[in-house]
């Protein structure tokens, strides 16, 4: 993947944030994740969950930056309620890679919003654990590029970054 997410303003701060709550763990709990600590990038952040034993997924809660850049409030819906097709099973495929390998992934892809408006988005999912050895929670933080949008000094325009193919890479 061409994108250096430690150079995104949110994304980085995530990550460091995960990296420093999970300190000799595999995985934080969600206990350690203060949303006060967090407080300028909540709008960027969502939390997502397995759900019916791990057959699907959850949004818990979804910041407000994502509700609006998506065009609908996701919190209370499955993937499955959102997504179809090729594109569910992408991010399923994802969702599956994280529980796997219990790391944090790097994805970023190209869609289109319920607002008709085309957005290149780079997510940080990191795993959340109880127990350090099953995932029971996701915490994922979403990065916009689309030349219009608005920006608000936390991203750029689209046309700084390679947007061209969806991707996706475990962190290490």
């Amino acid at each position: 993947m061409a994108y250096d997410f430690r150079s995104d303003p949110i994304l980085s701060e995530a990550y460091a944030y995960w990296e420093l709550k999970r300190g000799g763990r595999a995985m934080p709990r969600r206990a350690d994740i203060v949303p006060k600590d967090l407080i300028r990038i909540l709008p960027y952040l969502q939390i997502t969950e397995p759900v019916e034993g791990g057959r699907r997924m959850r949004y818990r809660l979804v910041g407000t930056a994502i509700v609006n850049a998506y065009g609908a409030e996701l919190t209370g819906k499955h993937f499955d309620e959102v997504f179809s097709g090729e594109r569910l099973r992408y991010i399923e495929g994802n969702y599956q890679l994280i529980c796997r390998e219990k790391r944090p992934i790097l994805v970023g892809n190209r869609y289109l919003t319920r607002k008709d408006v085309e957005l290149f988005c780079y997510r940080v999912v990191m795993p959340l654990s109880e127990d350090d050895a099953t995932v029971h929670q996701l915490l994922t933080a979403m990065s916009f590029r689309q030349p219009d949008l608005g920006q608000d000094g936390l991203n750029a325009p689209a046309d700084k970054f390679d947007v061209a193919s969806t991707s996706c890479e475990v962190l290490r």
